[in-house]
This record gives C-alpha cells, sequence and structure tokens, in this order.
C-alpha cells in the first residue's frame, strides 16, 4: 500500500519515486499523484483544494532546483475536482516546460473553459480557459487491441527520459475522455469505480454502455498488463488483486441504470430541496416507528416479558438511526452557513439514506408498526433516489373510485387493526396469541382525540390514481394536522368538471416547506394540489380515468 505524502519508489518502475496525496473521498477535490525520475517530473490530477496545490506547487520547486527537467500533467478526465487549481493557480501555469495532456474530447473541454463538461457548474465554479492542451490516444501512436469479449481498448504508449513507459488507455463512461494511465505497477483509475454511484451516474458526459465496455476494458488491463496496484481519484490505493470484485460490482449497478437521467443543474437543485425534505420528515417518520417500538417494550416489561421487549427494541437500530440523522442534521447547519457545497450536501443525504438503508428491516416489523407509516418511510428513502438518479415516475396510477376509496381510509384510521374475535381465535396458538397480543400492545392511536367529519355525498366520476400511495399520503396528512393540534379533521370529495379532488382541512395553517413536501408526495401518487382558501387545508385534485 502507498504511503499518504511520502516519497517512495514505484513498484515496477526503475528509478521512479511517487509521492501521493490520498484523500478521504469528496467530491470537491481529487486525489494526486506526483512522480519524480532523474529526467522528468509526472503529476497525475491536481485536484481542486488551494493548500494541495501549494503543496505540490513547494514539492515541485524542490525538484527543479535539484535538477530542472521537463514537467507533464496528466489528467484522468476533465472534472474540475480533479484539475481546477491547474486551471486556476496562475504559479502552477507558470512552471517552467509545463505541459498538459488529457483525452482528446477532455483537452477540447478545458481549452473552451466548459463549465457543464467539466462539471463546473454543479460545484457552482468559475472555469476559465486551459489553453494547449494535448490531446492523448489521438495520433498514429495510439493503438487498438481487442479484448477476450471483442472490446475495442485504445493504448498510447509515452516512453519517458528516464528510461520507463508510461501507458495511457482509453477507458470512457464516466466521461468521453476518461483515460487510466500505467507506470510500472501503478495504473491510476481516476473515477472509474465511482461511475455508477448516485450523485456521480448521469453527471456530464456519462454513458451507459461504454462504462460497460469499460469494466471490460479494465479487466483486461488486470489481466494482461503488470499492474500491482490501482490508485484511484478518490480514496485508498487498492491491491489489484481486489479490483475485479469491485469491478463485478460496478458492472452490476451500471446495468441497473440505463434510464438514468442527466444530473445536471436541474436536477441538482431539485435534489437539494428534496434533500431538505428528506430531513425533517426521515426525523419524524423514524421518531414515530422508534416511539411505537419502545412503547411496545415498555408494556412488556410491566408484563413480565423482559426477552420479548428486548427482541422489538432489537428490531429497529434506533441510536445508529439516530445518529445518522444528527449528522445529517450537522451538516445540513453547515451548508445553511455556506461552508458546504450544494452537491456535497446533496450526496450526504445520499449517504445518510444507504446508511439508513442497513439498518431498517421494514418487512420485520410489519405486525409491530402500521403498514402505511412503514411504507411511507420506505418512500421517503427510495423517492430521494430515484431523483438522484432522474427517474421520472408518476407512480402506479389506475382507474379507481374515490368515494369508497376515502370511505375506507377513513374507517381504517379511525379502528384499531385487529380484532377481538381474532384475539379469541388465537387463545390455543402460543405464537398466533402473542402476535395478536403485541399487535394490541404496540397500536398508538395517534387521530383518538380527532373528530374526522367526512361530506362525500354526490357522485363522482372515475379517477386516476396510485391508491395505496394516495391513501397513505393522506393518512400521513391527518397524523401531521393531528399532531399540530386539530381537533376536528374534515374531509370533503369536490367534483371539479370532468375531475373529482379530496379537500382535506386542519386548523393550523400548513407552512411553505411542508406544502411543497406534500405537493412532491401527492404529484408521485397522481394528485395536483393547492392550498385551500384559509391556509390549514389541502384540495387534491385527480384527473378523471379514461372512459
Amino acid at each position: 500500500m502507498l504511503q499518504d505524502q511520502q516519497w517512495q519508489p514505484v513498484p515496477g518502475a526503475a528509478g521512479a519515486e511517487i509521492y501521493p496525496f490520498l484523500r478521504k473521498p469528496d467530491v470537491t477535490c481529487s486525489n494526486a499523484y506526483l512522480i519524480r525520475t532523474p529526467g522528468e517530473i509526472l503529476i497525475v490530477d491536481t485536484g481542486a483544494d488551494p493548500g494541495q496545490m501549494e503543496r505540490i506547487l513547494e514539492l515541485v520547486d524542490g525538484l527543479l532546483r535539484e535538477a530542472p527537467r521537463p514537467i507533464t500533467l496528466f489528467l484522468t478526465h476533465c472534472h474540475a475536482d480533479h484539475c481546477l487549481q491547474a486551471i486556476q493557480n496562475p504559479r502552477f501555469r507558470a512552471l517552467p516546460d509545463l505541459s498538459i495532456a488529457a483525452g482528446e474530447t477532455g483537452a477540447r473541454a478545458l481549452e473552451a473553459g466548459d463549465a457543464f463538461m467539466t462539471a463546473a457548474e454543479l460545484m457552482g465554479w468559475e472555469v476559465g480557459p486551459l489553453p494547449s492542451v494535448c490531446s492523448l490516444l489521438a495520433g498514429c501512436d495510439c493503438e487498438a487491441l481487442e479484448t477476450d469479449d471483442g472490446i475495442v481498448l485504445h493504448r498510447q504508449q509515452i516512453p519517458l527520459r528516464s528510461g520507463d513507459t508510461l501507458t495511457v488507455y482509453h477507458t470512457p463512461g464516466h466521461t468521453p475522455d476518461s483515460i487510466c494511465i500505467r507506470l510500472g505497477g501503478c495504473l491510476f483509475i481516476g473515477d472509474l469505480l465511482f461511475s455508477a454511484n448516485p450523485g456521480i451516474a448521469g453527471v456530464a458526459g456519462w454513458d451507459q454502455p461504454a462504462l460497460l465496455e469499460t469494466v471490460g476494458r479494465a479487466r483486461w488491463i488486470l489481466a494482461h498488463e503488470p499492474v500491482t496496484v490501482c490508485c484511484p481519484g478518490h480514496g485508498r490505493d487498492i491491491p489489484a488483486a481486489a479490483v475485479p470484485s469491485l469491478l463485478d460490482r460496478l458492472d452490476a449497478d451500471a446495468r441497473r441504470l440505463s434510464a438514468v437521467g442527466t444530473f445536471d443543474r436541474e436536477r441538482l437543485e431539485d435534489s437539494l430541496e428534496h434533500a431538505a425534505d428528506l430531513l425533517q420528515e426521515a426525523n419524524r417518520l423514524f421518531s414515530a416507528i422508534a416511539g411505537r417500538l419502545y412503547a411496545l417494550a415498555y408494556r412488556l416489561e410491566e408484563l413480565g416479558e423482559d426477552e420479548e421487549a428486548r427482541r422489538y427494541q432489537d428490531l429497529l437500530e434506533t441510536d445508529r438511526i439516530d445518529g445518522f440523522l444528527a449528522e445529517f442534521s450537522q451538516f445540513a447547519d453547515e451548508f445553511a452557513a455556506g461552508k458546504r457545497l450544494e452537491i456535497q450536501f446533496v450526496l450526504k443525504a445520499v449517504q445518510v439514506i444507504q446508511r439508513i438503508e442497513a439498518h431498517f428491516a421494514g418487512d420485520r416489523l410489519n405486525h409491530v408498526v402500521d403498514a402505511s407509516l412503514l411504507r411511507r418511510a420506505d418512500r421517503l428513502l427510495t423517492d430521494f433516489m430515484k431523483t438522484i438518479f432522474g427517474y421520472r415516475e408518476t407512480g402506479l396510477l389506475a382507474p379507481a373510485d374515490l368515494q369508497p376509496m376515502i370511505r375506507g381510509l377513513v374507517a381504517a384510521v379511525s379502528a384499531p387493526p385487529f380484532s377481538d374475535e381474532a384475539f379469541i381465535e388465537a387463545a390455543d396458538d402460543p405464537a398466533a396469541y402473542r402476535a395478536e397480543l403485541v399487535s394490541r400492545l404496540a397500536y398508538l392511536p395517534l387521530l383518538e382525540d380527532v373528530e374526522l367529519v367526512l361530506d362525500d355525498e354526490g357522485s363522482f366520476p372515475p379517477v386516476l390514481v396510485d391508491r395505496e400511495r394516495f391513501s397513505d399520503e393522506v393518512a400521513g396528512v391527518l397524523e401531521d394536522m393531528a399532531a399540530a393540534g386539530a381537533r376536528e379533521i374534515r374531509l370533503a370529495l369536490r367534483r371539479e368538471g370532468d375531475a373529482a379532488g379530496l379537500l382535506v382541512e386542519g386548523s393550523v395553517p400548513i407552512s411553505p416547506r411542508r406544502l411543497r413536501f406534500y405537493r412532491r408526495k401527492f404529484g408521485l401518487a397522481g394528485a395536483s394540489l393547492a392550498i385551500s382558501g384559509n391556509g390549514a387545508g389541502l384540495f387534491l385534485l385527480l384527473k378523471p380515468a379514461p372512459s
């Protein structure tokens, strides 16, 4: 393994030494690698951090004092987190005998100062043109190899003054100019292994078919070239023997992303808005789920069922989830204070969701926690990930009669999810009896002190709606209104021309942020949303079903 910020031999390269800048994975700045040989100075990526660049320049100045020699910067691709300092730092640009080399499309994007192709617009960074970038893999010295799967791999070999050869491979997919670079046993792979990650897939230049082929190219390189260690653009270096399994996972992830959308400024802003709502709603939902489990455990302990109580407490890793949400909340505060970029906040939300999903087994809670609540928690996580990947889903819309659907919803939220008959029938079966007992002990009637008034007089046309999602979200609105202090909630069906809708009115005005959240959730159920005249209610309009 390479030692961070120390000179050490490049494995398999005579007389070459490497000084790696290995960072924790961070979308705002890449790793950088400085290499010295008796005949040249090589740099693989500079990153975007000014402090990192200052340290690179200090080292380069020292090397040039020892012996003047040419300097070449190789860019694994043109995204700004890998090259911003090369663009912006005048001292770097003024280095004597400096050359900059990148894949052909990346070279053109850098020379044009293209904020989209460099992904600088996602970061909120300004980039100017970077002139005189040499295009790699574009000349007659580029050879085309065929992999074992019949995929073409373009390779360029560049002789160094030290006698070693530096080899460049075209590995598009993350971007069209993405390259891998090999010197001795070190293979610099840029962002290859992260290319299918949420918030990365779909960024400027992303190409799923090319990425799938590049997985095959990378396998060929590892199998046929003398690679001992892979040096990524973010995070620690990886022994070559461990990379094939990572490529298998990349391949599987990439194959699921055929419909991924472009991650541009518009999607970033949509994801940013969604991430802010996610934090607020996740705290509400997981607190509610945890509250039910704690109440159940307390009641079981009162009955002397200590072991059973612990079992239900262990069903949800509440402390871990609370920790993830607290960390996210702190990150949100840093973002609000201007200490974090928008893309960092969005990707932090992705990280938190992935951690929660690993500790939230909703299927094990079905007999303890209301199914509607569990479905809302699950959708909260999956809906955000669909936003990140750019999937435009409108729900499972189907024709439905609104009147019986709302009557059934009111009945469901007004009555406990168990019956005395089932309790009596389970008396002779210990397991069934325990399950029925747990259902009763876990039941928390949130609308117990709320009067639900339903006005559904008249006839209403069939509507297009995702029944389950719509009903769950209305139940969530009722719970929110009750928690805000409403003691009477009115539900009224209304006809609007050839369409129909549902008016839900409480007594406390709905905040703009909450309204935004409702608009997103009900939109996926097929309903457009407006706020009622007194500001304390919602009108949910559904499209008529085709006749």
